[in-house]
């Protein structure tokens, strides 16, 4: 066996040809563990860094602070924001004084544009109920809003975000339906 062997290998020595065949045989393996496998019709996934991504992009997260507005609501809110762009904001606020009654429940679904370490930009459209009564008028004035717009949270501090949003808001006016850029404020702190 040995001297088959030792034939073999002198042969491969002595032609060129045979030296280039036995490299390609014994680094073949090698090669094919460097090239990417897919199965036809899939794309490749692209490989990012988890370093590089926000982790907003990475993990769920949940908010909880205050919020006021005149489309979604005012008071106490929570959000929820998914590495797949999407969140909403639930909001909820009573005021109430010797002769005037004010209570709003609202939410908001949002799309994220843009992350960075220091701003988020989310599209937003927003429903909020609104109920305002006083002892010479018991009926609620202009109920129901709705609106579409735009958001910015800025992050002076981590996970602690102060948001502004403009949103066109439609409400009834008595028979009349008003449409009007309506802002809204924030205070959100943000956990997993």
């Amino acid at each position: 066996m040995e001297t088959l062997l030792t034939a073999v290998i002198s042969s491969i020595t002595d032609n060129a040809q045979m030296k280039l065949l036995f490299i390609l045989v014994i680094t073949a393996p090698l090669w094919a563990q460097q090239v990417p496998q897919y199965r036809i019709g899939e794309a490749p996934e692209q490989q990012i860094p988890g370093s590089t991504l926000h982790p907003f992009e990475r993990f769920t997260y949940f908010g909880a602070g205050l919020q006021v507005g005149w489309m979604s609501g005012f008071g106490l809110s929570f959000r929820i924001s998914s590495p797949l762009r999407w969140g909403g904001e639930l909001a909820f606020g009573i005021l109430k004084l010797k002769d005037m009654s004010f209570w709003s429940l609202g939410g908001e679904v949002h799309y994220r544009l843009g992350i960075s370490e220091s701003y988020r930009s989310y599209l937003l459209a927003g429903l909020g109920y609104y109920s305002h009564t006083t002892d010479e008028k018991p009926e609620s004035i202009w109920p129901v809003r709705f609106g579409l717009g735009l958001g910015v949270e800025v992050f002076p501090i981590q996970w602690l975000a102060l948001g502004a949003e403009l949103a066109l808001t439609a409400y009834t006016n008595g028979d009349a339906v008003q449409v009007l850029p309506m802002p809204q404020f924030g205070l959100m702190y943000y956990f997993r």
